[in-house]
């Protein structure tokens, strides 16, 4: 629901009054978000507790800051933003990546980019799209990592919520804010435009973005339109060296564990993120705005991983000789001769499509009494196709080595590895999917000011009524094997060599072509299985939701004064019920059965929010907030699929959903001290505590299907739970400092985590930390900006952190080891039209690694991933 401004009514023409000069002239930005100029050009704006002659001139980076922390001390939740400025400035090619420079945020990076987002290290998110649920096709949230950066005018990240916004995220709320032509005294219009290089993919790609808009004044009124386009394509590449989980070897030494298998992995992908976004806006008269406005985003990743599935135990055993690292019983080094290897290309291409449209207005009905409503539409589609192709070859000499320096080293040779004749077909797996939803939202809101000066200042109330679907399906799991003697070389065009510029070993060997196995599926399925069709579609993996939602709030806004100190919050009630009908196919004797489940539930989630001003530039806020995550759609399903063992690379496992898994709550407490000792200077300090009920995990079951027991993964409600933390943040500009040197400023934040679960399920997971959640982490970003230079170094860290429990079996846990970025970004101002931007990422060429509780004895992964430089020129008028 809309989130409306509340205060005194000092305050709010304040707030009006810096959002009208501040955002607005940003705003040119947001679309255009690499564009650094448009904000450089707004007239200075001194704060209200700076004195006048004090002042100096707030342009570019300062005018961001100055923005985002106004945002953040007028704001009634606990929040922290980014705007357009801020974003512009660093090389980010998604919304992900932009989010990763926010206190108290953490990010999950692969494919050389920030894809999953956490808050506070939790991933019950519930992302909007201007105050508006936004989602990807079954998802309860849109995937960010698909939201191009450019088309952004600001990111708002809520840490409390409050009774207006829309229930979902127990982790927070993130809104992601664009443009509309009333933000633009008149005709604007922008055109950003250049090119990324990435250092392993060796390529180098375009980046081109524009918008135009435009007011004008008629007899009936005040219209405004805009529109704009935005186009980014980014060829990647990752490498990765690997060992699997340690196992039982002890046939060649005695209590010899190792793993199964060491190999290598080149990834190759071509993104393309194209965007377009247009706003209508008509002012009949003052009190009455009405507007339309949509977006639709088309998000294609092509991409494959070539695999050199090593086996060095797949040979004669009087050919090998191992040894142990130092004072254990884990496999050091294995040298063998007549090896079985397993080439693999795992193709895959992937499409979503988002778009959301909606219709509003708003209306001062009477003096005091504003009231809005909307209705919007959101329709999402993901297709996607991943044949997977093995061949295999023998290999006459192999040597491995599983740790050196945390990674491991493979080494085959004796034959030519690039040779396709040597090769022969060996297993295909056939995998494909859709899914797709689509919402119908309509709310509307209103907001009462108390003309007489007391302790409530204004009431505000809603309601809301959304019909949501979303629906899955795909092709069954596992493979099917080729028959014996067929060369790879037999299918023209599908003859490719992995290129590994990483020394661990291996440089080069033969692949089968990704673009082939999409482009000519039914060619691989005949020479594989003697048929082009396509594998059937499996039952299991089918379920369908339709999902009705209502929700009413009404809220209050209170202020008073004890002891001279100036207290301001609001406390608020929202009421939401929602209807399910959720359809799947169950297991039933080996047969499938078409299942149907309908369920009910209403929760009440009340807020408090309060702030007192214990100085003009001391805030003190507390917050004590209940919230709630309803499950994916996809943990509901009660359908199961099995992927089939083959005795080689693939195991019999399984996954499903749970179709009576509840939706989990969290009782919030957030307390802060923020101190506001500039326009664009502040410090704060926050603590915070979560406590769940229900929270979902997932665990690994034994189950029995068609004779064969598979370790099935599954969705459960914990029990009981809590995560608490601490922040602090500081940012300050150096004008004071003579000449050039005023130009310099900082900004540093960082964060503090702890929490776990408890459940009698699952004891095992009972009493450890949540999966995904760094303990610590911070951001250190160096500010420069004066005479027409611009410059940002920013430095991001979070530690280690348990990705997945028990992944190497029970007791050895999954380890990320921490991760950093260093990115960077310098820009010239040529005039008052024109600049020139020079970005980078990845300057440090940071390695990830990952290990089984220890990296010394089971590292599992060593990644590489691409540096990235640009250049952009910028234009507006």
């Amino acid at each position: 629901m809309k989130h409306t401004e509340s205060g005194t009514s000092e305050s709010q023409a304040k707030h009006r009054l810096v959002l009208k000069s501040g955002v607005a002239v940003l705003a040119a930005a947001g679309l255009l978000s690499t564009f650094p100029v448009m904000a450089q050009e707004a007239p200075a704006t001194p704060a209200a507790d700076v004195p006048e002659q004090a002042t100096v001139t707030v342009t570019g980076v300062r005018r961001a800051a100055q923005t985002a922390q106004k945002i953040k001390k007028d704001a009634d939740n606990v929040i922290d933003s980014i705007v357009a400025d801020d974003i512009g400035k660093f090389p980010d090619t998604n919304v992900a990546e932009t989010l990763a420079r926010v206190t108290g945020v953490q990010v999950r990076r692969d494919g050389g980019e920030a894809n999953t987002v956490l808050i506070r290290g939790l991933p019950g998110i519930a992302t909007l799209l201007n105050g508006r649920e936004m989602f990807t096709t079954t998802g309860r949230y849109t995937k960010l990592a698909d939201v191009p950066s450019t088309m952004l005018q600001r990111v708002d990240v809520y840490k409390s919520q409050s009774a207006d916004l829309p229930e979902g995220g127990i982790a927070g709320v993130i809104d992601v804010r664009t443009n509309r032509p009333f933000d633009f005294k008149g005709f604007t219009a922008v055109v950003n435009g250049g090119a990324t290089n990435n250092s392993l993919a060796k390529r180098t790609d375009p980046n081109v973005s524009g918008m135009i808009s435009n007011r004008w004044k008629t007899d009936i009124g005040e219209f405004g339109a805009l529109v704009g386009v935005s186009y980014l394509r980014n060829h990647y590449t990752e490498e990765r060296v690997f060992n699997t989980k340690p196992i039982d070897k002890s046939w060649l030494l005695p209590k010899l564990t190792g793993p199964d298998l060491v190999g290598l992995e080149s990834i190759k992908g071509d993104r393309r993120r194209s965007s377009a976004n247009y706003a209508l806006q008509w002012k009949p008269n003052s009190d009455v705005e009405l507007y339309a406005e949509g977006l639709t985003s088309h998000y294609l990743n092509n991409f494959e991983t070539d695999f050199f599935v090593g086996l060095p135990w797949w040979g004669p055993g009087d050919q090998m000789s191992a040894t142990k690292i130092p004072g254990t019983d884990q496999l050091q080094t294995l040298n063998s001769h007549n090896v079985n290897t397993i080439m693999s290309t795992q193709a895959n291409r992937a499409s979503t499509v988002t778009q959301q449209h909606a219709i509003g207005g708003r209306w001062n009905a009477a003096p005091g009494l504003r009231l809005s409503s909307e209705i919007a539409r959101t329709l999402s589609d993901y297709d996607w196709q991943n044949p997977i192709l093995d061949t295999i070859t023998n290999v006459p000499n192999a040597t491995v080595n599983t740790n050196v320096g945390g990674s491991s080293y493979v080494a085959y040779g004796g034959m030519n590895l690039n040779d396709p004749t040597k090769y022969t077909l060996s297993q295909l797996f056939d995998r494909y999917g859709h899914d797709q939803g689509s919402s119908t939202d309509w709310r509307a809101d209103g907001t009462y000011t108390i003309p007489d000066e007391g302790v409530f200042k204004d009431f505000g109330f809603g309601v809301r009524a959304a019909k949501r679907t979303a629906a899955s399906i795909k092709s069954f799991e596992g493979s099917v094997p080729a028959p014996a003697g067929i060369l790879a070389s037999s299918l023209p065009g599908m003859n490719c060599t992995a290129q590994m510029q990483n020394n661990w070993g291996t440089t080069a060997w033969y692949t089968p072509c990704a673009s082939y196995l999409i482009s000519n599926t039914a060619d691989v399925r005949k020479a594989v299985t003697g048929s082009s069709s396509a594998k059937a579609i499996d039952p299991g993996s089918f379920f369908s939701n339709e999902e009705k939602n209502y929700a009413l709030y009404g809220k209050a806004h209170l202020g008073w004064e004890t002891a001279g100190i100036p207290f301001d919050g609001t406390v608020g009630m929202r009421v939401t019920k929602t209807d399910s009908n959720l359809l799947g196919n169950s297991q039933n004797n080996g047969a499938y059965v078409l299942t149907s489940k309908t369920s009910s539930d209403t929760a009440y989630l009340p807020s408090a929010n309060f702030k007192a001003s214990l100085r003009d530039d001391v805030i003190a806020r507390f917050s004590l907030t209940k919230t709630l995550t309803r499950p994916d759609f996809a943990q509901l399903n009660p359908g199961t699929a099995y992927i089939n063992p083959n005795g080689t690379t693939v195991l019999a496992t399984a996954s499903g959903g749970n179709p009576e898994l509840k939706p989990f709550t969290a009782r919030n407490y957030d307390a802060s001290l923020e101190y506001y000792f500039s326009s664009t200077g502040m410090a704060s300090f926050a603590l915070f505590r979560h406590e769940f009920k229900g929270y979902i995990m997932n665990k690994v079951v034994k189950e029995t299907f068609n004779g064969v027991t598979f370790d099935t993964t599954r969705p459960f409600n914990t029990d009981d739970g809590y995560l608490q933390g601490a922040e602090v943040s500081y940012r300050t500009f150096f004008d004071k400092l003579p000449g050039w040197l005023g130009g310099f400023g900082v900004e540093a934040n960082a964060t503090f985590t702890q929490g776990e679960t408890s459940t009698s399920s699952n004891p095992d997971l009972s009493g450890k930390p949540f999966a995904g959640m760094s303990k610590w982490s911070y951001n250190v970003v160096g500010l420069y900006e004066k005479y027409g230079v611009s410059a940002r170094l920013a430095y991001n860290w979070r530690s280690k952190f348990t990705d997945v429990y028990n992944d190497g079996g029970p007791g050895l846990d999954l380890i990320a080891s921490p991760m950093s970025s260093l990115d960077g970004s310098l820009g010239y101002k040529i005039n008052e039209n024109t600049s020139i931007t020079l970005t980078g990422a990845n300057l440090l060429n940071f390695k990830h690694t990952d290990y089984w509780n220890s990296r010394a004895l089971y590292p599992r992964d060593t990644r590489k991933y691409d540096r990235s430089v640009g250049l952009f020129l910028n234009w507006k008028i």
